[in-house]
């Protein structure tokens, strides 16, 4: 897999956990899985475990909730620790195909969800992995073998179809002589053009266990490809990632030894990244050496934090349940290649061609008979948007994009408390960040609607204020999509006004490339009687039209630059005519219509049997005003939404040092929300914690005891390594039991 920055569902190293199910043994006792570990770090959290269950001070649960028992999990991330990112997502993407609830029965589909690349927008929905995965053990003695498959359609960053074969192994579960247990994973990447038995592997590697009898944990990893320290061949890579830890969980003690290196040849330039570290830990700080930067030499405290959270549970605030959406269901082509439909679309994997009017399968668990169900996809599609209210206060220091239709530049702005700044533009497909930030206030006039998107919110309007301040009105959108069903279209067509952001109908490959001074947008209206657009949006092609004509690319056009890359918008659109441009901000009910080349452009829906269109249960919304003295957020409104299995709306920061989107507040375990008269509760489930250095890490180095250069962690080698040898996938035309951890049933 090709993921560089993943973000892990994760335990520490130094608690892992066993639960799981099977058949009898052959002495007529229940055969239990093992489960093995689901992340693996240098430094263990002090924030929660796989086995725990604690509440913050102060926040009470009802006794055997599930508010109370579901597991809150914190890992430590620190430069040292990004060498694990690979094997950490092999074994969090294992966690959700719930190997050890398989025992024994056979080999099965699961779909893994991916990471959210997008911050914390949820509104395109989730991407999927095929893992197809053996789970068998012999007898209640037997150690647990867990073989698997991943079918990859790119790896190491390249567009190499693959496939991950790995192997992994539990013979013992946490105890006090072994605070680890005993587990040993091998798992090998080769392109689909090899044998499952072939050595040209895109990567190989191993993590495992090393048995000890003083009472410490020792695990060592190494993933590699080629000699990173040798000479690399045009348009080639190579690459190493080995770490080596001994630790005491009870004192809290141990040392570790962690390195990334890699080099890559791209058309005669080479690229390379080293990193390399030894390690000294007590209960209270870490001692680390970066052996490739001069030896410089940090101390970081281990009781000072940023904590970041990932992933947060919702819960009925009377009886403390886990609140379920009905979000989708697993479905398949005509070749057995296996989707998602939901809410927010259909998900096939890229090499998967998808057609209007195709069908695919749902397929029933019980009976293991098929469904059929006509897919329907539109050259774009018409969203209702229906609106809530903050203000640009609540938007402070966010990052919006905005979009000039007219010549198509893309820019990353903030609201600052008194000024609105530009601080990125868009060159290629790549930010580049203006520093320092430049004003663009007289870029507008009052009065004008304005529309941005914001990675959290979602859309984000509001009109343009004689005097720019933090009370200005602001607005965010919930959207569903329109299909024939719509009640809006229970009498025919829909007759949509224009005013601003209007695309032309069959539009050229000129204008939709903004190339020769032309741009596939008209001028906005300068009045609601002049130069707006009336649009019809036809019942039964499911297509925005202007004049009779499709609102959108013409037949054969290709894009190939600009923002029409990502998808285009119109509106926002109002099905009664305006009689003033002032009254599109008085307006809480509009449309958008959306086209492009991308799934998220596109209305992919089904059909049933009859006709109709399959509905799907829409994310709980709900406002969230964060409380939290000395941050910026204090006294914010959001507003989230639940899914089911995600919540949203939470604000990120992608990092320019290493990609991955970190989110700029947590929700305190306990918060209540309301949403339609509910009330429901939070809870944080998974996060990652960040250690502060000191300010003078010679003298704590030295109060401490720390020794780096008298004993040091051997490097770990390749030669451990064994070939995982499971052979080739198995054919499974089953339904996938698992998506993204919830188990599927024809309910």
């Amino acid at each position: 897999m090709s993921k560089t920055h993943f973000v892990p569902y994760a335990v520490s190293l130094f608690a892992l956990a066993a639960c799981g199910g099977g058949d009898n043994d052959t002495t007529g006792g229940a055969i239990v899985g093992l489960q093995g570990p689901e992340q693996v770090s240098i430094i263990e959290s002090n924030g929660g475990s796989n086995g725990s269950v604690r509440l913050p001070r102060g926040t009470y649960a009802i006794a055997g909730s599930d508010f109370e028992t579901d597991p809150t999990r914190f890992w430590v991330r620190d430069d040292s620790m990004v060498v694990l990112d690979t094997v950490n997502m092999i074994l969090s993407s294992l966690q959700q195909t719930r190997y050890w609830e398989q025992t024994n029965t056979g080999a099965y589909r699961a779909l893994v969800e991916e990471e959210n690349e997008s911050g914390g927008d949820s509104s395109q929905g989730p991407v999927y992995k095929e893992w197809v995965v053996n789970s068998t053990r012999a007898s209640s003695t037997a150690p647990q073998i867990v073989n698997f498959w991943v079918v990859n359609e790119e790896s190491m960053g390249m567009e190499i179809p693959s496939t991950i074969y790995g192997k992994l192994t539990v013979s013992a579960e946490p105890s006090n002589s072994q605070p680890l247990g005993s587990f040993e994973l091998y798992f090998k990447n080769l392109p689909d053009t090899e044998a499952p038995t072939s050595t040209a592997t895109l990567f190989e590697g191993y993590l495992r266990t090393v048995a000890r009898t003083d009472g410490q944990s020792e695990v060592e990893f190494y993933l590699g490809h080629g000699d990173p320290d040798g000479t690399v061949g045009p348009n080639d890579f190579a690459t190493r990632e080995r770490v080596h830890v001994i630790g005491d969980r009870t004192a809290g003690t141990g040392r570790a030894y962690a390195e990334r290196k890699s080099v890559r040849n791209e058309n005669g330039q080479t690229y390379s990244e080293n990193g390399e570290y030894q390690l000294q830990f007590n209960a209270d700080y870490v001692a680390r050496r970066d052996v490739a930067n001069g030896n410089a030499l940090e101390v970081l405290d281990r009781n000072d934090y940023e904590t970041r959270v990932f992933r947060y549970g919702l819960y009925d605030g009377t009886t403390e349940e886990r609140v379920d959406r009905l979000s989708g269901f697993p479905v398949q082509d005509a070749d057995g290649k296996n989707g998602f439909a939901g809410f927010h679309g259909i998900w096939f994997p890229e090499n998967v061609t998808l057609v209007d009017g195709q069908t695919v399968y749902r397929r029933s668990f019980s009976s293991n008979t098929l469904t059929p169900y006509t897919l329907k996809i539109a050259a774009g599609k018409l969203e209702k948007r229906v609106r809530s209210s903050l203000t640009l206060g609540d938007l402070q220091n966010e990052d919006l994009e905005y979009f000039s239709p007219g010549a198509g530049g893309q820019m990353k702005v903030r609201f600052t408390g008194s000024d609105l700044v530009k601080v990125a533009e868009r060159n290629g497909g790549d930010w580049q960040p203006v520093d320092p930030p430049v004003s663009i206030t007289s870029s507008f006039s009052t009065g004008q609607y304005l529309n941005f998107w914001s990675q959290a919110r979602g859309s984000v309007e509001f009109a343009w204020p004689a005097s720019l301040t933090s009370s200005v009105p602001a607005y965010v959108w919930s959207r569903t999509n329109v299909t024939a069903d719509s009640s809006e279209l229970a009498s025919g067509d829909l007759t949509l006004h224009g005013y601003s952001r209007l695309l032309r109908a069959n539009i050229t490959s000129n204008q939709a490339n903004f190339q020769n001074s032309e741009t596939p947008y008209f001028p906005n209206a300068s009045s609601a009687s002049s130069g707006n657009q009336t649009y019809v949006f036809d019942r039964e092609t499911l297509l925005l039209t202007l004049g009779g004509d499709p609102v959108k690319f013409a037949n054969g056009v290709t894009v190939t630059q600009g923002p029409a890359q990502f998808g285009l918008s119109c509106g926002p659109l109002f099905a009664t005519a305006l009689t003033d441009l002032a009254d599109i901000q008085n307006q809480s009910t509009t449309y958008e219509w959306q086209i492009g080349t991308n799934p998220w452009n596109q209305l992919r829906t089904l059909r049933d049997a009859n006709g109709a269109y399959v509905d799907f249960d829409p994310p709980i919304r709900f406002s969230y005003v964060h409380d939290e003295d000395g941050s910026s957020f204090d006294g914010r409104t959001f507003f989230l939404q639940w899914d089911g299995t995600n919540l949203g709306g939470i604000p990120f920061e992608q990092s320019q040092e290493d990609n991955r989107y970190y989110p700029l507040l947590n929700i305190p375990t306990g918060s209540t929300v309301v949403a339609d008269g509910t009330t429901y509760k939070i809870k944080q489930l998974e996060g990652e914690q960040l250690m502060i250095p000191v300010n003078n890490p010679n003298t704590i180095y030295t109060a401490q005891g720390f020794d780096l250069d008298g004993q040091t962690i051997s490097a770990p080698t390749a030669a451990p390594y064994q070939d995982p040898a499971v052979g080739a996938k198995p054919t499974v035309t089953a339904a996938p039991r698992y998506v993204g951890g919830v188990s599927q049933s024809d309910d």
